[in-house]
């Protein structure tokens, strides 16, 4: 699946360089320039796109990586080296925010760090991951989509943008070693025997 982050973003934001000029503003400096906003509304556009092209398998990827079906075969103990595990999730729903920061220069004044809130919902039909030395490797999964919304200081900067349903053809993987799964650290419990 060739599905990124960014293809949820519409192809224009209209409201990108007000929301952002009114920032910018704060200071003093960039507020008395004659600046061409919508130039930099566009340079701003395409930042955000760049910093999400990134695999929308690879954001699932990590959130099924915190799972506790697959958390618990990463223990090297119970799973020995080189042993290839398959587990099945069925249907389920993926949120995740992700925080893009555009760090915008103009002129001699301050880099502005402009931070944004991408929200993405997922809609999974059904997952079966391969698991290897306490990495998912890879799977095959069912239908697909994904909606998202990109929002400044809390105002939305366009609809909900969702993608078609895509079947994924056959298996996928992940570029090697995998997804690492996190370590659940293990929790010794130490009881105390009451007195009477």
């Amino acid at each position: 699946m060739a599905e990124t982050l960014s293809a949820l973003i519409p192809d224009k934001l209209d409201s990108v360089s007000e929301q952002v000029r009114e920032r910018l503003c704060d200071n003093e400096e960039i507020g008395g320039m004659k600046l061409a906003w919508d130039f930099i509304g566009k340079e701003l556009h395409g930042a955000l796109k760049s910093v999400l092209d990134c695999d929308l398998l690879d954001v699932l990827g990590r959130v099924w990586a915190e799972a506790a079906p697959i958390a618990a075969l990463a223990d090297p103990a119970r799973h020995p080296p080189g042993e290839r595990s398959i587990v099945e999730l069925g249907g389920h729903d993926v949120t995740r925010e992700l925080h893009p920061v555009i760090a915008v220069t103009v002129g001699p004044c301050p880099c502005v760090e402009i931070s944004f809130l991408f929200s993405l919902a997922a809609h999974v039909g059904g997952v079966r991951l391969a698991i290897v030395d306490g990495h998912i490797v890879g799977g095959d999964l069912g239908e697909l989509w994904a909606s998202a919304q990109l929002s400044y200081e809390g105002v939305p900067l366009h609809p909900p943008q969702e993608s078609a349903k895509v079947r994924v053809p056959g298996e996928f993987a992940f570029a090697a070693p995998g997804i690492k799964i996190p370590r659940i650290p293990s929790v010794a419990v130490e009881g105390a025997a009451g007195g009477g």
